[in-house]
Order: structure tokens, then sequence, then C-alpha cells
């Protein structure tokens, strides 16, 4: 494979270390047609070095992602595999036509490892006799995105943080074949660090906060917020309006990473008693509130659709 590259920059290679005198007339340029011509050789990257796009395709089918989208009334459906061979791998779906304004779902995944020695000393010591490996093979969920394009969020129902359109109601089909794709790939969980409140508690169907603390606190907000709604709590949260009534102060809310775990030994450290014993501490000792005078007064520093879904979120919260 690319042999004229090859025999060129092996030449490179004895120019550098043998002394460029030896070989004085040697042209080592390569002109833009042969680049060309010869990287169309090269196949397109697999997706997470295992599957080609029509065994994505196959999947999308099987686990009855293409089926729901299409009996939702989305056709033609176009699908979209890329790969740059080492980090990330992307998987699009459009409707009727590549357009990123027609995109129903993205899928963005990276290949890596989790440092658990790092993570647990900076958690709790305590937690430390639950693993011995320094390191675990995971797959990180970088970025998922599923939407309806054409659908408009209902009056009761504002937009959540960097939601653009309603989604689909399809994450249920989604995760379930990331954990097949990290499974067949050898690794030993899912990971994914929320940006926002609302995603944490999506994936919270699925994933455990690595860190019980975090675990216990997300609880603690559900049980005490629970007269508010989703959008409400989400913005709330993303605008330092989360008052922790125990510490008295507010709560910049830095969740970390959520994991679904694969393997044997990640099971058993959800199902410890310590990580119990810490999820339940952090439960019981934290209560919360939010401040919907300092939601308010942040409102003036959003964009203007950010603002209105805001404000319709705490004239729901606030009327009932």
């Amino acid at each position: 494979m690319l042999q004229r590259l090859r025999r060129k920059a092996q030449k490179l290679v004895w120019l550098e270390f043998q002394s460029h005198d030896r070989a004085p007339r040697l042209n080592l340029e390569i002109s833009p047609e042969e680049l060309q011509l010869e990287l169309a050789k090269i196949p397109a990257p697999l997706f997470l070095g295992r599957y080609s796009k029509e065994e994505i395709r196959t999947k999308f089918e099987r686990c009855q992602i293409l089926p729901e989208l299409r009996s939702a009334g989305f056709d033609p459906l176009i699908l979209e595999v890329e790969s740059d061979g080492l980090v990330e791998h992307r998987v699009l779906v459009h409707t009727g036509e590549r357009n990123y304004d027609r995109v129903l779902l993205e899928l963005r995944l990276r290949e890596g490892v989790f440092k658990v020695k790092d993570t647990i000393a900076r958690i709790n010591p305590q937690l430390h006799k639950l693993f011995q490996a320094e390191t675990i093979p995971m797959l990180w969920i970088d970025w998922l995105l599923l939407q309806n394009p054409f659908a408009r969020f209902p009056d009761r129902k504002p937009p959540l943080p960097e939601q653009k359109y309603p989604g689909l109601g399809i994450l249920n089909l989604v995760v379930p074949l990331i954990g097949e794709f990290a499974s067949e790939t050898r690794k030993h969980a899912v990971l994914d660090i929320p940006e926002h409140f609302h995603g944490a508690l999506f994936y919270s169907r699925w994933m455990r906060f690595f860190n019980p603390e975090m675990e216990g606190k997300m609880k603690a907000i559900l049980r005490d917020l629970k007269n508010f709604s989703l959008a409400a709590i989400s913005w709330g949260v993303l605008l330092d309006g989360l008052f922790n009534r125990s510490l008295g102060r507010f709560e910049d809310w830095k969740p970390g990473e959520q994991i679904y775990p694969l393997s044997i030994n990640l099971e058993h450290y959800f199902d410890s008693p310590i990580y119990r014993e810490l999820a339940e501490k952090a439960l019981a000792e934290n209560h919360y509130s939010l401040d919907l005078e300092k939601i308010s007064a942040k409102m003036k520093f959003l964009e203007p659709m950010e603002a209105e879904a805001v404000k319709a979120a705490l004239e729901i919260a606030e009327n009932g």
C-alpha cells in the first residue's frame, strides 16, 4: 500500500541520517495529484476499528433505531459513518438530505482509559481497596444528539439548556447499543461526563456517578426539587441558582464521570457497601432549594431564545 510514498519516505530517512550530499538530485516532492491518487487507495477507517458502515446500519436496524424513526414519519433516512481511525468515531442520521439542519441523530464516541486510582484518590481513599487496576478501558460518549428538527416545544415544556429542538424519545434504544459497541470492543465501561443536570438524569437509568457523593447529591436534588420541572432545575443549576441549605451556600454542581458498568469489578464497585454508604450519607446530609430571583436576574446574560426558555420555566414553577 502506498509503495511510492513509502519509497520516498525511506529515501527521506536515509537522507536525514546519512547526509544529503550523497543524493543531491533526489526529488522528494509529491504533487497534489499524486497525493490524491495515493490517498484514494486507502480504505476508510472502520468505526471503532471494527465496524463498516453496513455493519453500523445493520445494528441500527436490529436495535430498532431506524425502524422507530421511519414509523415517526422520517423518510428517507441517510446514515453517515465517520472515523479518523484513531480517536473520534461519529454516526449521523439525516432525514431527506445531507444537511446538518436535518440531523435526527448524532453520536460521537471516543476510546480511552479511565484512571481509576487517580480518580479515587480525589474522591475518597476508602474506595481504594475495591480496585487493583490503575486504569480501565472505556468508551466515552463525547456527544449524543437526538432531536426532531421539525417539531416545536409545547408551551408547558420549554427547551432544556442547549436544546434546540424537542427530542425523539429513543434514548432507550441508543444507550444499550453504545453498551454493545463497548462490549464488543473489549471495554469495561461506557463513560459520560454530563454537561447539564438533565443529561445526568437521562443517563441515570443505565449509569451511576463514579463518585458516590455525587450520586447521593443528585438524588437529594430530585427529592427536594420534585415540585419543579426538569427545565427549571436544569436551568437553575446552570445559572448558579442551586442553593445547598445544609451548607448555607450556593453549590457549583460539577458532577464528574457517570459510568455504565460492563465488567464484574465495576458492578461490584457500585454494589459495594462502601459505595452505597457514601451515597446514602450524601443523600441524607444535603438539602436543596432553587433561588428563583437569582436565576431570573441571570437571564439578561443569555441569548434571547435561552432567556425565553428560562422565563417560561420560571413561570411554570411560580404558577404551578
